[in-house]
């Protein structure tokens, strides 16, 4: 039987967004290694939002810059989909500004890349 933390990972269908495919491709796996359910990826803002709307995802893992729309930008069009969607920041920076700015769009959590696993795992299931 599955714990249950690991349980609520299995479960829980994950969209992982960033403009760079190696690190896309990382951060897919390692959620897939922990039990998420990855049910797409994305290069950008506005392929995040599609596949949010057609996926309805229990959450979204967005890079804060991507070129063309941004993450702040995508978390904005993505928030009001579904109030149980969790909207997970990634940033290379620890900017206070892009904090804020990632809150005010509605991202649940702001974190910076290379933050413990535990963090990010804690993040996508609340």
């Amino acid at each position: 039987m599955a714990q249950p933390e690991l349980a609520s990972r299995l479960t829980t269908r994950v969209v992982v967004v960033d403009d760079d495919p190696a690190v896309r491709s990382v951060l897919a796996q390692i959620l897939a290694d922990e039990g998420f359910e990855i049910v797409s990826t994305a290069a950008g803002g506005a392929e995040a939002i599609a596949l949010a709307q057609s996926l309805r995802p229990d959450a979204v893992v967005l890079d804060v810059r991507m070129p063309g729309m941004d993450g702040i930008e995508a978390a904005r069009r993505i928030r009001p989909l579904g109030k149980d969607m969790r909207v997970v920041m990634l940033s290379a920076y620890d900017d206070a500004t892009l904090q804020r700015e990632a809150a005010e769009a509605g991202a649940d959590v702001f974190l910076v890349k290379g933050c413990a696993l535990l963090d990010l795992v804690d993040a996508l299931t609340g």
